[in-house]
């Protein structure tokens, strides 16, 4: 026996068929919800900039790890950045963008971590 629908039942459906996929696209956009085990966040980006000494050097690192280790699958770089200059650096999807700066006497700064891993394009000063 089969079942009639009420009055204004395919408008219900309509509009909770609107706002379950509105959820999901919002939640997926955070990197979880029902579709992220399929989706995974584009690559994010830092541009560091030198605007404060003569030239720097640097030392970056892409790592998933919490406390900036190092990530022997995804191997650090060292350069120099010119006054006015800027480097971009990539990272991996899911990995964040370690780095640090060398100052007088040959020691490094402590760490400094952008959250790159969402996806997200970020400009940093030394």
């Amino acid at each position: 026996m089969a079942r009639k629908m009420k009055k204004g039942g395919p408008v219900r459906v309509f509009l909770s068929a609107a706002l379950l996929l509105a959820t999901t696209s919002c939640t997926a956009y955070q990197g979880w919800g029902p579709t992220s085990w399929v989706w995974t966040p584009p690559p994010g980006q830092l541009a560091l900039s030198n605007y404060r000494f003569d030239h720097a050097a640097v030392e970056a690192m892409v790592t998933g790890a919490p406390d900036c280790a190092p990530d022997p699958a995804l191997p650090g770089t060292s350069f120099d950045l010119p006054f006015k200059g800027t480097r971009v650096i990539v990272a991996a999807p899911n990995a964040d963008i370690c780095w640090r700066r060398r100052v007088a006497g040959g020691q490094w700064t402590a760490w400094n971590r952008v959250f790159t891993a969402s996806g997200r394009f970020i400009d940093a000063e030394l």
